[in-house]
């Protein structure tokens, strides 16, 4: 394993991540000033583990056994997972990335926003005294922030967004880009 580390982050990969790394960590750094700001978070008390995964089948064996206790299974379309108390980011290695469903066609620029995605919800977490949120505030304020999108699509009904289940994250960034155009940082803030 190869490390970076800063004030904030202490971030592991492998060789199968080398050739981008370095990229995917200065776009992603640079914005994380602007997402500590938004949650007026100056300072984080223990820093910020982030881990590429270079094995898909030991990546989803890791957390299905942490889940089972829910009776959850890692999806088969999940490439990363946020764990909150420690804060941790765990994200596959984009050769492991493009073997899920899904994300065949994927480019590596993407795994700078799927970074800072799961960077808002650590942020959001800390801002909120680390309550739940509600699961479209939750995802629409991470894809949102990181700009993981830029087409809007409503494609759900509102009883699946109030009954907390699961749609496409096109629905949830959509559904926030409408806060965000129509309402003040303080309401949303607020929200959060």
């Amino acid at each position: 394993m190869e490390k970076i580390s800063n004030d904030i982050f202490d971030i592991e990969y492998t060789n199968k991540d080398e050739s981008y790394i370095e990229s995917v960590i200065k776009k992603f750094f640079n914005q994380v000033p602007d997402i500590m700001n938004f949650f007026n978070i100056s300072k984080f008390n223990n820093k910020i583990k982030i881990k590429f995964w270079n094995n898909l089948d030991e990546y989803s064996s890791y957390f299905n056994e942490k889940l089972k206790k829910y009776g959850k299974k890692v999806e088969d379309w999940e490439v990363a997972r946020t764990i909150y108390n420690p804060s941790e980011i765990h994200l596959l290695s984009f050769s492991e990335r493009v073997k899920c469903k899904g994300h065949k066609n994927d480019e590596i620029g993407s795994i700078s926003n799927l970074l800072t995605h799961e960077f808002v919800h650590i942020c959001h977490f800390k801002y909120n005294n680390h309550h739940s949120s509600m699961l479209w505030f939750s995802e629409g304020l991470a894809c949102y922030l990181s700009n993981q999108y830029n087409t809007l699509s409503l494609s759900c009904s509102l009883d699946t967004i109030m009954n907390d289940e699961f749609t496409s994250y096109i629905n949830y960034y959509t559904l926030m880009s409408y806060l965000v155009e129509n309402y003040d940082k303080s309401y949303i803030l607020e929200l959060a």
